[in-house]
């Protein structure tokens, strides 16, 4: 999960770094969970053992865009998460909770390895969105929508190397009807229609495989991990919509669309160097879509996936913020090295190489769908902090999506990413 158990003083020092006044007893990154004992600044820490099956953890994090898109220079995150494994991995609850946005998973063994998988997820947030077209928010297509949805299916799942409580392989074909909500918002065009509220049933193909050693702060730290999802939707009464001028939101009655994404990852040695704390993480996100639309396009976003096996599915685009880039179609590589400075700190440098279809302005001033380049850089820090928790801090630095500065977009965007993640 997001969190360790180290218990851990504030490493935002900048003498916290390898030497005599503080260093652990070996070269070997301790792993999650495990016992511990380190010493730092000539003081030996004891790090208790720690049952990774039950997590419970509050995180908030905040992303600052200087000079990124209209009304989002701030953009909060934050829940609950709540992680349970029972009887060896045979029931399993994962759940992030937030009240206006819930994401559940319950999957419980059946026979052998068949079980059954239960999902809710709800989006209901109290205010109207909008989309942006290279930073500039188009207020005319403003709209409140909201989505419930539940699930149902059958799953399989078996363990694999090396054995912690999340290495495994599971597989789910599940069913999920929602209904689909919309309103209009106070700077929506009067001339756009909004859709009409609307039954949504899809089925959902997902695959997830995580073979990872992870260390103190469950940043994975040995081997590979990766996983797919596939959807298929069709909308009952649904109905043309929009009439605003983007084109990337047509007014368009298509009932059925389909989406697939996937992802792989892996942790390794830097080579020719002999030591573990030097790591290199390597990453491929993809995906694509058929008649996608405004509420099911894919979602791309800046910040932070380090966490367990699901957090490890989002793609990050460096300072985009929070699903600011509704594409059809995109792919992501990243290539990252990392350094542990303290057995609870850790400096990483990313570079990030993405390809995205996305809505550009067109020389007439109107809106076309392109795929270009929004490559990347990001560098920063992980580590453990006081009171069982951990902070992330990171820079990012995107060269293709654009910034503002007196009135002029002009291409490339800072962002500085904070979060603080506390474990019960």
């Amino acid at each position: 999960m997001k969190a360790g158990r180290a218990l851990l003083f504030c490493a935002a020092c900048g003498s916290a770094l390898p030497g005599p006044a503080g260093a652990q007893t070996d070269d070997r990154t301790p792993r999650a969970g495990e016992a511990f004992t380190g010493s730092v600044f000539g003081t030996t820490i004891e790090i208790p053992a720690r049952d990774r099956t039950r997590v419970t953890e509050l995180w908030a994090a905040l992303q600052w865009i200087p000079s990124g898109p209209e009304s989002r220079t701030f953009v909060p995150d934050g829940a609950l998460l709540l992680w349970r494994n029972r009887n060896g991995g045979e029931e399993r609850f994962r759940a992030v909770l937030l009240g206006i946005y819930d994401d559940i998973r319950w999957n419980r063994k059946l026979s052998g390895t068949l079980e059954s998988v239960l999902t809710f997820e709800n989006t209901a947030l109290p205010w109207a969105r909008s989309e942006y077209v290279e930073g500039r928010r188009i207020a005319s297509e403003e709209l409140e929508w909201s989505v419930v949805r539940a699930g149902f299916g059958l799953g399989t799942r078996f363990a694999i190397a090396p054995s912690g409580q999340d290495n495994a392989v599971e597989a789910a074909l599940t069913y999920e009807p929602g209904v689909l909500f919309f309103r209009r918002g106070s700077d929506t065009l009067e001339s756009f229609q909004p859709p009409s509220d609307a039954y949504e049933g899809r089925v959902h193909g997902r695959v997830r495989a995580d073979a990872f050693d992870r260390n103190l702060l469950e940043l994975i730290h040995q081997g590979f991990g990766a996983g797919l999802d596939a959807f298929w939707a069709h909308r009952a009464g649904w109905q043309d919509w929009g009439g605003g001028p983007s084109g990337l939101h047509a007014a368009d009655g298509t009932r059925s669309w389909s989406a697939i994404s996937g992802y792989a990852l892996a942790a390794l040695p830097v080579p020719f160097v002999n030591s573990e704390r030097h790591r290199l993480l390597v990453s491929a996100y993809g995906g694509a879509g058929s008649n996608l639309d405004r509420f099911s396009a894919l979602r791309l976003s800046g910040g932070s996936n380090a966490g367990d096996f699901e957090s490890l599915s989002q793609p990050i685009l460096p300072a985009a913020a929070f699903d600011e880039i509704a594409t059809r179609g995109y792919g992501i590589l990243n290539l990252e090295y990392r350094f542990e400075a303290l057995f609870f700190l850790f400096l990483s440098a990313r570079g990030t190489l993405a390809r995205a279809d996305r809505a550009r302005f067109d020389a007439q001033g109107g809106f076309a769908n392109c795929t270009d380049w929004l490559n990347g850089v990001t560098v920063g820090l992980t580590s453990g902090f006081l009171w069982s928790s951990t902070i992330e801090l990171f820079f990012s630095r995107n060269f293709g999506l654009e910034s503002e500065s007196g009135g002029v977009f002009s291409p490339g965007r800072n962002a500085v990413y904070v979060s603080f993640t506390k474990s019960f």
